[in-house]
């Protein structure tokens, strides 16, 4: 008689493991509880008026530097990297409450976070770890011992060189999901912005399934560029159902009673930056996009 509720839970267990990761973008209101519950999540809106100015120290970066093997795959809902065959980099500093390692790098086109209202063609978002734990899936249940730096890509007229050989291997197998392929000679340091000084920083969510909160957000105001072509590289990745995966971010969230944090970098005056993005950018976006 007992045998029959543990195989029935085993059976439920196992069929809530499988759905969990059948979620797709534009079925936001199926997602796990926590994501249509929490106060805490991502992405937000971002913008100097919502924010308070405050310092922190600077960013440490170490091993970002390393000539590594990575590998690629498109998992159904994004380009994902990861590094091989090296000593993972790490981070500590800007505010961070301890060192964090890098677990893997992925791509959302159109950006999740906003910036003065405006939505960027891609975010990159370099995922990582409080070192004192095994992996990501340890430090997850853990509040404040994940950390994400997020990067915004801007329009450029021109492709941006440094990404394209990370796009040749993307274009091969945005219709192939879950089969990784391997790219020499990456860089992780060529995708975070030279300037590192500026930044936002709150305290949010996964932006996927199950949302966990607890996971500490930095995006640099500072951008790297990108091509039409390229951001069209991404769009043509499919998911697990042969269906382009044209849209992959998360709709943002509300801050409820959080704070927002900015770190006005002296490089780049904000205001004038995030004016730019908000007028001037969505012309730009619009103007390139034609040209293609």
């Amino acid at each position: 008689m007992l045998e029959i509720p543990v195989t029935l839970s085993a059976v439920l267990l196992l069929a809530g493991l499988v759905s969990a990761g059948h979620w797709k973008y534009d079925d936001e209101e199926h997602w796990s509880p926590l994501c249509n519950t929490g106060h805490s999540q991502s992405p937000i809106a971002l913008s100097k008026s919502a924010a308070s100015i405050k310092e922190f120290h600077p960013f440490s970066l170490h091993g970002y530097g390393q000539t590594a093997t990575a590998s690629l795959k498109n998992n159904g809902h994004s380009a994902e990297v990861r590094l091989q065959d090296i000593s993972p980099p790490k981070v500590h500093g800007g505010g961070l409450p301890g060192t964090y390692i890098l677990d893997h790098l992925h791509f959302h086109w159109q950006s999740e976070h906003t910036m003065s209202n405006y939505r960027f063609p891609l975010e990159l978002h370099l995922v990582h770890f409080e070192q004192k734990y095994r992996n990501l899936s340890e430090a997850i249940k853990h509040k404040n011992e994940v950390a994400v730096l997020g990067v915004l890509f801007d329009l450029s007229p021109d492709d941006d060189e440094d990404s394209q050989p990370l796009l040749d291997i993307i274009d091969n197998l945005k219709d192939t999901v879950g089969e990784p392929r391997q790219l020499h000679g990456f860089n992780a340091k060529s995708f975070i912005p030279r300037d590192k000084a500026g930044f936002y920083r709150y305290y949010g969510s996964l932006t996927t399934p199950g949302c966990n909160e607890g996971v500490i957000w930095t995006i640099f105001t500072s951008t790297l560029p990108i091509s039409v072509r390229q951001v069209k590289i991404f769009e043509a990745i499919q998911t697990e159902e042969k269906v382009p995966l044209t849209k992959n971010y998360r709709s943002l969230q509300p801050l409820y009673n959080r704070t927002l944090y900015l770190r006005v970098s002296p490089i780049r005056n904000s205001a004038v930056f995030e004016k730019y993005t908000s007028l001037v950018g969505l012309i730009c976006i619009l103007t390139l996009w034609i040209m293609q």
